[in-house]
């Protein structure tokens, strides 16, 4: 019997954000923010070997509107990375979009709200842009959207 072991997976592993506003001066906080929480930007990213346990390449796409008296901002954020089908709930949409909502829910400052997560098995597959169609990523969104609210605040 002769065993071929199998590449790893290439997935892009980076994050992106769009933020509009008609405020410059939270544009200006926003953008000086560094949402990314460490995270390579996908401009310039690359897809890249995921660890041998990872199967699949997702893109989570997550917006809404932050408000805070008549100024408001949009926000719309792009994570890619590798995810493990033998986490059936990391590469579920509504388990993952669920946990982002049931956390959200005692924001009231962000309205609108909107969630999508695509998977695909293929090298290089998540290669979706911010304005088209987990713990990890639930723990990089919370961080996002808590430094998006202080700097709103």
């Amino acid at each position: 019997c002769v065993l071929v072991g199998a590449d790893a997976l290439s997935c892009y592993q980076c994050v992106d954000f769009d933020v509009s506003t008609s405020s410059d001066e939270l544009k200006k906080q926003l953008d000086s923010a560094d949402l990314s929480m460490g995270m390579a930007s996908c401009d310039s990213a690359a897809s890249t070997a995921c660890d041998k346990m990872y199967d699949t390449c997702t893109a989570l796409t997550v917006g809404g509107t932050m408000k805070k008296g008549s100024e408001s901002a949009k926000i719309q954020m792009i994570m890619k990375s590798c995810a493990s089908t033998s986490v059936p709930e990391s590469v579920n949409e509504d388990k993952v979009c669920g946990e982002i909502d049931e956390t959200e829910a005692g924001l009231p400052a962000f309205s609108d709200k909107s969630c999508k997560l695509e998977t695909c098995t293929a090298d290089g597959c998540n290669n979706q842009e911010i304005g088209s169609s987990g713990l990890g990523l639930k723990i990089s969104l919370l961080l996002a959207t808590y430094t998006a609210l202080v700097i709103f605040n």
